[in-house]
């Protein structure tokens, strides 16, 4: 049951540029419970995956996981990566990324968090317009939609998820207060416009299609780190020296 708990907790976790649950994408190695204390194994497709993402997914499986009321302490525990030592560290102790990497780091990552978040939002509206489109939805009718629709649109299964999903970023930006609202905005909450909606549209593919192609191509990445690879290839990455890969902490 607890361990169940914990997986449902981490199921909230995405990784921030592919806008995908870390338990889906693979990337949770493990939980252990010993009472009141949850550990949970975090691993990533490569060795030098760059230590802004990896610090936001740490520090984020530390705080949903740390929301169950029975959770006292959780230690987060990311594996097989350049800078785990520092991140663990970090992260474990409650410091921010400029604590933990102060003579590396600019910023404590809200900017860089933003734009993922962003374009998140471009590729979650993207896939339900799609989706109305298939439908034989006309664009006048697509732009009348309000937020207070969304949840009885005319869609099923994976459709229905869509909306949901679209719902839910509207939701964590401010932008779903008002049930009366245009449900079809931009990231900042500005109405789509009907002399725009194609050019908008072609933004939001070009966006998806990214974030897509990225999802897949750390799900091959990972598969041969850990499923498929054998121990001298996964050994071969962990020799990189740092100073090859210090530039991607920011």
């Amino acid at each position: 049951m607890r361990r169940e708990e914990v997986y449902g907790q981490l199921a909230k976790v995405s990784d921030p540029e592919l806008d995908q649950p870390l338990t889906e994408l693979g990337f949770i190695g493990g939980v252990g419970i010993d009472g009141n204390t949850v550990t949970v194994r975090f691993r990533l497709p490569t060795f030098w995956c760059a230590a802004n993402f990896a610090f936001m997914m740490a520090a984020e499986i530390r705080g949903r996981v740390s929301e169950l009321p029975w959770v006292e302490r959780v230690d987060v525990r990311l594996q097989d990566h350049f800078f785990d030592e520092e991140i663990n560290r970090g992260v474990n102790g409650g410091k921010t990324f400029v604590e933990t990497f102060p003579m590396l780091a600019t910023d404590d990552l809200g900017e860089l968090r933003e734009t993922f978040r962003v374009k998140a939002f471009w590729a979650r509206q993207e896939r339900l317009l799609r989706s109305l489109l298939e439908l034989g939805w006309a664009e006048e009718a697509i732009l009348k939609v309000r937020i207070g629709d969304l949840s009885g649109l005319p869609l099923s299964g994976e459709g229905t998820a869509l909306a949901g999903r679209y719902l839910a970023i509207l939701q964590e930006r401010g932008l779903a207060r008002d049930a009366t609202a245009p449900a079809f905005v931009h990231p900042d909450g500005r109405p789509l416009e009907s002399a725009e909606f194609r050019a908008d549209l072609a933004h939001a593919q070009r966006t998806r299609l990214s974030v897509e192609f990225n999802a897949g191509f750390c799900r091959g990445l990972l598969k041969t780190r850990y499923g498929e690879a054998d121990e001298e290839t996964l050994g071969s990455d962990r020799a990189l020296p740092r100073r090859a890969v210090r530039r991607l902490v920011e």
